[in-house]
């Protein structure tokens, strides 16, 4: 059974932007399609860490064969690969 979700995507470290498309690309190598994806949006940090680049932000809608356990796997194994 597939299931459509929605990521929030974001970077605040190099090429920004490089990163989210390398996000995006190799979540489909983990099984994850992307149906669509929003603009970016550059956002200040939030929290108590605040000394520290803005943030590129961008949500996509996916859909995939995946339980939440095992899509949330798909996602750090993602931000592993990329760093």
């Amino acid at each position: 059974m597939t299931r459509t979700g929605y990521l929030g995507l974001g970077s605040n470290v190099g090429e920004r932007r490089a990163h989210l498309q390398g996000a995006v690309d190799a979540l489909g190598a983990h099984g994850v399609e992307i149906l669509a994806c929003s603009s970016t949006y550059e956002t200040e940090p939030v929290g108590e860490v605040r000394d520290q680049p803005d943030f590129l932000n961008a949500a996509v809608r996916v859909r995939a064969a995946l339980g939440p356990e095992e899509l949330l796997g798909a996602c750090k194994a993602v931000e592993r690969e990329l760093g």
